[in-house]
C-alpha cells in the first residue's frame, strides 16, 4: 500500500472495521477473554488492517469490548387458547437463505453477536405466532408486537419478513406511518434488508454505489435476494406506482416475494385495495397468505370513530385484510394502550361483508431492548435516582412562548436556554469529530410548537443563532488562540467547560476543531409543508449529516433522528403514547451517550418517569401472565382497566362535547398526589380537613399503633372517615385520577366488605427533638420536601422525581414477617432489584390511606417561580396516597371499578395544547 493510501483517513477507518468484523465473528460464542480478544487482533491486524495505528487498535479493543458484552432477553409473548404452534415440525426443511443473508449483513454492519443471536430465537417465535403461510385457508390472524421507542424494531420486522418469505409468504405489505418522509426512511431500510437493490431510481444516495450497481445491503452479499419485486420505491409510494403495478399478478407459486411499503393513507389504501381487485380470485377473495405490517400501530390504523362508521384508515386496513382467505396482522408499537384498548368484539359489516377490527386477538409479544438501549430510566433516571447531568430544566420559555399557543403567535427572540442548547450541540460536534466520528450522523431536536407558522418563524431565528457563531468562528477561531477576545467564541468556550470538561479533548484541540465541524451544519423544519414537497416533487428524504430539525409532530412519529443528541422540548401533550412518540431522544448513543442533553420542562421529564414506569408495569404483567396461561384478551381487559387508559380514552379525535364513560380499576395501582395544587386557600382547606380527619380519628380510636417504622396508624378505620375526608380535600387539576370525586364516591359508595375498614397512616419525616408537633391530637414529625413548579404552575413534590411518597413507604406498612418474607421471594426470584410498589398490593390487609403533612423547600426554584409560591413558603401542605389491595392482573375482579366521565373541561386542563384550531396543525 502507498504511504498516501495509508496517510488517507478513509483507508484507515475502513481497516479498522473489518478487523472489528472478523474478530466479532470469530469471537460470537461468548467464550472470549480480554487476553483473547487483544492476540486475535494482533493476528489479524497485519492481514485485514496493516495501516493502522497501536492507538487504532486501542479504539478497535474498546469498541469490541463494548459491543461483544451487550446482550438481550428473550422477549415474552402471550397467544390465544387455541393457538397450535407448527414451525418447530417445518423448521429444518424450510431454506432460510434470506434470514441468513440479513443476518450475516447486520454482523457485518457490527451488531452485537449475542444480540443477533437472540434475535434468531425471538424472531422464530414471533414468526410462530404469524402463521403457517402454506397452510390451507380460510383463516385469519392478528397479533401487537412492543417495543422500545428507537429500539431498532425496524431491524426486528425486517428480520421477521425475511423469515416469512423463507417460510412461503409471498406477498407483504408494510404500512409505514403517516408521513412521506417516514415512508421514505422505511423504503430505504427495506430496500437496504429486504430487496437488497436501491429503489430510489434517479434519486442517488451516499453508499448505493454507481448508476450501473444498484446494489445495497443485503443485496451485496447474494444477488439472488434481487429478485424479489418492490412494489415502490424511494420517491414513489404505491399511489405514483400503482400505474405501472395493475399489470403485475402474484402467485404463491412465485419464486420470489412481493413488498409493499406504503403510508397509512386513504388514497394508497384504496390504490392497493384496486390492485388487489385485478388480482385472481377464489370465491370472491384472493386465494394468498398475506402478511401486513403495521409500524407505528397505535397511530391511524386504530378507530376513533362509531363501529358502524369506522375512520377511513382503520376501515380500509381491514377491509384490505378482507380481501386475502389467509391473512396476518401485524401491528408493532412501543406503545400499545390504544390497540388494546380496541373493543375485541367490534365489527362492522358494509356490502354484505363483516370486518373485524383490529385486536390482536391471537398473540401480544413483548420485545425487550438491549443491554446497551438508551431509555427512560437512563435518560432521565429513576424517582429515586435522578439523572441531573443529561437533563436540563427549561425555566425561560413560557414568556416568549407559551405552552398554550395560538397559530399566529409571534415569536421574535428565542430563550437563552434555547441559545445555551445551540452551543452545546456545536460543541458536541467538534468533540465527536476529535473521537473519530466524522462521517457519523448526528442531529439536533427542537420541538416547541405544533404549528407552522410558528416553526417558520423559529427557524429563521436558530438559523439565524447558528449563522452568528459560523461567523464567528470563521473570522476569529484563529485569532482567539492568540488571545484576540471574542464574546461568541467565549461563549463556547464557557459552554465546554461547563458541559463538557470532562469529554477528553482539551479546550484547545475544541476550537481547533470547531470552525470545520460547525461548518457543515445545518438547519431544517419539518412539517407538512415539507411532506408535500416530497409528494410533488418526488424528493429523497434523506436528513443532512449534521442538521438542527425543527418540527412538532411531523418530526415526533417515528422518523429516526440519527445521532440524536442535543433535544430542547417544550411541550405538554400528556398522553401517553403521544409522549413517548415524541421521545426522539431514547435509541442507541453508543461512545457518544457522555454528550448527550435535554432541555425539558421538570413537571414533563416527571410525567416520562412515570409513563416508563407504566410501561414497564406493562411488560411485568405480561410475563405474569404467560406463567398464568392467560391470553391477549385477558391483556385487553387488565389494560382497560388500567389509570393509564384515562388519558388515551381523553385522547379523542372529535374534541365532541363529552367522551363515554370510561371504567377502570384502582386495585393494584400507584394513586398518590404528587401534584398539588398551589393556591393558598386550597392548600389552607386540605390542611383542615387532614386536621378534621386525624381528630375524628382520636376520638375514635384514641391512640394510634405504629407501622414497623414508627408512623401513627389507626386500623379498621369506617370508610365513611375516608370518604368524608377525600370529599374535602381538593387535587390539582392536572392529577386525572381525582378528577370530579370519582375516588371519593368510590371510597364511600362501595358495598364490598373488603373496601368498608380502612387503615389510614401519618407518614413522618426524619424524626428531632424539634420536629414533632401535634397534629389534630396525633403526634406526627412533617417530612420536608423539595418542590418545583411545572409547566401548569402545579407543585411537583420531591422535585424532579415527582413522587409523594419514599420507594419503601408502602411496603414498611406491612407487618414483619410479611414484609420479610415477600423480600425475600423476590430477592430470590429477581437477584439484585429492589421489591417494587406493585408487588406489594395484594399483600396489604386493608385499604390504606397514608397522609404526609409536608414543609415545603422552595430553596431550588429559579427567581420567577419563587415569586409564584413566595405567599405559601410557610405553609404545611397535605398529599395523600391511596392504596388498594389486590391482583391487578385479576381482570374477573371489578371491585376496584371506579367510573369516570370525562368532557371536555378535563380534556382541557390535563392537556395545555388541546385548545386552537387543527388547520395550520403541522399535520
Amino acid at each position: 500500500m502507498t504511504s498516501q493510501a495509508a496517510t488517507d483517513p478513509s483507508v484507515i477507518r475502513s481497516q479498522m472495521e473489518k478487523l472489528e468484523t472478523v474478530v466479532s465473528a470469530l469471537l460470537s460464542d461468548d467464550t472470549y477473554s480480554e487476553s483473547h480478544l487483544h492476540d486475535q487482533l494482533e493476528n489479524f491486524r497485519p492481514v485485514v488492517a496493516p495501516d493502522v495505528s497501536d492507538n487504532d487498535i486501542t479504539a478497535v479493543h474498546r469498541r469490541l469490548v463494548s459491543k461483544l458484552s451487550i446482550d438481550v432477553e428473550i422477549g415474552v409473548g402471550i397467544t390465544d387458547k387455541d393457538f397450535k404452534p407448527w414451525l418447530a415440525t417445518k423448521k429444518h426443511h424450510i431454506e432460510w437463505t434470506r434470514w441468513l443473508t440479513y443476518k450475516q449483513w447486520l454482523r457485518n454492519n457490527n451488531r452485537s453477536p449475542r444480540v443477533l443471536e437472540k434475535m434468531e430465537e425471538f424472531t422464530d417465535e414471533i414468526l410462530d405466532y404469524v402463521g403457517d403461510p402454506t397452510l390451507p385457508g380460510p383463516w385469519d390472524r392478528k397479533g401487537l408486537i412492543i417495543g422500545d421507542v428507537q429500539s431498532g424494531k425496524t431491524q426486528t420486522y425486517l428480520g421477521l419478513l425475511n423469515k416469512a418469505a423463507d417460510a412461503g409468504y409471498r406477498l407483504v405489505v408494510l404500512l409505514a406511518g403517516n408521513t412521506e418522509s417516514l415512508r421514505q426512511q422505511t423504503q430505504i431500510r427495506v430496500d437496504e434488508g429486504f430487496l437488497g437493490k436501491d429503489s430510489s431510481r434517479n434519486v442517488s444516495r451516499s453508499g448505493t454505489g454507481t448508476a450501473a450497481d444498484r446494489f445495497v445491503g443485503v443485496g451485496r452479499l447474494n444477488k439472488q435476494l434481487t429478485y424479489a419485486t418492490g412494489m415502490t420505491t424511494v420517491v414513489q409510494d404505491f399511489l405514483q406506482a400503482s400505474k405501472d403495478a395493475t399489470s403485475i399478478s402474484v402467485s404463491e407459486e412465485s419464486p420470489n416475494p412481493f413488498i409493499f411499503v406504503v403510508k397509512k393513507n386513504v388514497h394508497v389504501l384504496k390504490a392497493l385495495i384496486d390492485w388487489t381487485n385485478d388480482q385472481p380470485k377464489s370465491h370472491g377473495r384472493i386465494d394468498l397468505p398475506l402478511l401486513l405490517v403495521d409500524d407505528e400501530s397505535d397511530y391511524g390504523s386504530v378507530n376513533t370513530g362509531k363501529e358502524d362508521d369506522p375512520t377511513k384508515t382503520n376501515f380500509l386496513i381491514r377491509r384490505l385484510l378482507g380481501k386475502f382467505s389467509r391473512n396476518s396482522y401485524v401491528a408493532i408499537t412501543a406503545t400499545p394502550f390504544a390497540n388494546i384498548l380496541i373493543d375485541h368484539e367490534a365489527e362492522t359489516v358494509k356490502d354484505g361483508e363483516v370486518h373485524p377490527d383490529l385486536f390482536p386477538k391471537d398473540f401480544v409479544y413483548g420485545l425487550e431492548a438491549p443491554t446497551n438501549y438508551v431509555g427512560a430510566d437512563k435518560v432521565f433516571g429513576t424517582e429515586d435516582d435522578i439523572n441531573e447531568v443529561s437533563v436540563i430544566d427549561l425555566h425561560d420559555v413560557e414568556p416568549l412562548l407559551p405552552l398554550k399557543h395560538k397559530q399566529y403567535h409571534a415569536i421574535h427572540a428565542i430563550p437563552d436556554s434555547l441559545k445555551t442548547a445551540i452551543r452545546v450541540y456545536v460543541v458536541a460536534n467538534a468533540i465527536r469529530d476529535l473521537r473519530g466520528h466524522e462521517d457519523k450522523r448526528r442531529s439536533m431536536l427542537i420541538n416547541v410548537s405544533r404549528f407552522k407558522r410558528v416553526q417558520m418563524h423559529l427557524h429563521d431565528l436558530v438559523k439565524h443563532e447558528l449563522d452568528n457563531i459560523k461567523n464567528a468562528l470563521e473570522a476569529h477561531a484563529i485569532l482567539y488562540t492568540e488571545g484576540v477576545e471574542n464574546h461568541i467564541i467565549d461563549g463556547l468556550k464557557s459552554t465546554f467547560e461547563t458541559f463538557y470538561s470532562a469529554a477528553g479533548p482539551t479546550w484547545s484541540e475544541v476550537l481547533a476543531a470547531l470552525p470545520s465541524s460547525a461548518n457543515e451544519i445545518t438547519v431544517r423544519t419539518f412539517n407538512s409543508d415539507t411532506e408535500k414537497l416530497l409528494k410533488e416533487q418526488q424528493q429523497s428524504a434523506e436528513m443532512p449529516k449534521r442538521v438542527i430539525a425543527i418540527g412538532g409532530d411531523v418530526l415526533s412519529r417515528g422518523l429516526t433522528l440519527e445521532g440524536l443528541m442535543v433535544s430542547y422540548y417544550y411541550r405538554n401533550v400528556r398522553a401517553a403514547d403521544t409522549m413517548m412518540q415524541m421521545a426522539r431522544w431514547f435509541g442507541y448513543r453508543d461512545e457518544y451517550e457522555d454528550l448527550c442533553r435535554i432541555w425539558i420542562d421538570p413537571g414533563v421529564a416527571a410525567d416520562y418517569r412515570f409513563i416508563a414506569d407504566a410501561v414497564a408495569e406493562l411488560r411485568s404483567d405480561l410475563k405474569l401472565m404467560q406463567r398464568q396461561s392467560l391470553t391477549p384478551l385477558d391483556f385487553g381487559l387488565s389494560i382497560r382497566m388500567h389509570p393509564g387508559a384515562l388519558l388515551i380514552t381523553a385522547k379523542n379525535k372529535s374534541k365532541s362535547a363529552a367522551v363515554e364513560p370510561k371504567v377502570i380499576s384502582l386495585i393494584g395501582r400507584r394513586i398518590e398526589t404528587s401534584r398539588l395544587d398551589p393556591r393558598k386557600t386550597t392548600i389552607k382547606e386540605n390542611r383542615d380537613a387532614a386536621i378534621a380527619l386525624a381528630e375524628a380519628l382520636v376520638g375514635t380510636f384514641g391512640r394510634p399503633g405504629q407501622t414497623q417504622r414508627g408512623y401513627p396508624r389507626f386500623t379498621d378505620v369506617p370508610q365513611s372517615l375516608v370518604g368524608a375526608f377525600l370529599d374535602e380535600y381538593t387535587a390539582h387539576r392536572m392529577d386525572e385520577l381525582f378528577y370530579g370525586n370519582a375516588i371519593s364516591k368510590f371510597v364511600k359508595n362501595n358495598k364490598t366488605a373488603k373496601f368498608s375498614k380502612w387503615d389510614v397512616v401519618f407518614v413522618n419525616g426524619t424524626k428531632t427533638v424539634d420536629s414533632e408537633e401535634s397534629f389534630g391530637g396525633v403526634k406526627i414529625h412533617p417530612p420536608t420536601r423539595t418542590m418545583t413548579v411545572g409547566a401548569a404552575d402545579e407543585l411537583l413534590v420531591s422535585g424532579k422525581s415527582s413522587r409523594l411518597a419514599g420507594s419503601d413507604d408502602l411496603r414498611k406498612i406491612l407487618d414483619t414477617a410479611t414484609d420479610d418474607s415477600l423480600t425475600e421471594g423476590f430477592k430470590q426470584e429477581y437477584p439484585g432489584k429492589q421489591v417494587p410498589e406493585s408487588a406489594i398490593y395484594e399483600h396489604l390487609p386493608r385499604p390504606t390511606l397514608l397522609v404526609y403533612v409536608l414543609v415545603p423547600n422552595f430553596k431550588e426554584l429559579p427567581e420567577k417561580d419563587r415569586k409564584k409560591v413566595a405567599n405559601i413558603e410557610q405553609e404545611q401542605i397535605v398529599g395523600i396516597k391511596l392504596a388498594f389491595p389486590g391482583n391487578r392482573l385479576d381482570v374477573n375482579n371489578r371491585d376496584g371499578d371506579v367510573r369516570y366521565l370525562i368532557n371536555t373541561v378535563a380534556q382541557q386542563q390535563w392537556f395545555v395544547e388541546y385548545s386552537g384550531t387543527d388547520e395550520d396543525d403541522d399535520v
